[in-house]
């Protein structure tokens, strides 16, 4: 992607971002996007399909800061959970709008989706414990829940637990899963 196109596509993200502080997801238009971000609706379409394909990226990105450079997951599991908890924790305040207001469920499957695309990399394709008894897809849609039911909580109860402390409990809930 050349340089214009990565400028426009931060200037989408960063006005989409500053919109969520100030409305509801539900109340943000595209036009709202566009007149914040100073970039032009073609531009717009070219890289986002509409405002939901914007909050799969947004919420996307953040889940990736959790990958390699490569594109593939961490190796410690305790390190990729935190990753991604402490980029929640710093937007908080925009991850705090997504889940108290009307587009939740959008943030969620959002979420969802992300996590179970990064599960299916890091749970290897015969694991072991009970999760090896599992459906895969219904394993991966587990962890994807619980991890989707935590960062709700956490917002719900205005990020009072550390990312280290929250990440730790997580996988003391799922882990077990995976113990022979």
């Amino acid at each position: 992607m050349d340089a214009r196109k990565i400028r426009s596509r931060q200037a989408i993200l960063d006005a989409f971002v500053g919109l969520l502080l100030e409305h509801d997801y539900t109340k943000i238009t595209v036009a709202d996007i566009l007149k914040r971000s100073g970039v032009g609706r073609a531009t717009f379409y070219t890289q986002f399909k509409g405002k939901d394909d914007l909050l799969a990226v947004f919420v996307g990105s953040v889940c990736a800061h959790a990958l390699t450079k490569d594109g593939n997951p961490q190796s410690d599991a305790a390190v990729q959970v935190e990753h991604v908890l402490r980029n929640f924790w710093e937007r908080r305040d925009s991850v705090r709008a997504l889940v108290s207001g009307a587009g939740s469920r959008r943030f969620a499957d959002c979420l969802r989706h992300a996590i179970v695309a990064r599960a299916a990399r890091a749970v290897p394709e015969h694991p072991s414990g009970p999760a090896g008894q599992m459906n895969r897809s219904f394993l991966l849609h587990h962890i994807a829940a619980t991890f989707v039911g935590m960062v709700q909580w956490w917002a719900w109860n205005d990020f009072s637990v550390s990312p280290s402390d929250l990440a730790a409990d997580y996988l003391r809930a799922v882990l077990p899963l995976f113990a022979e």
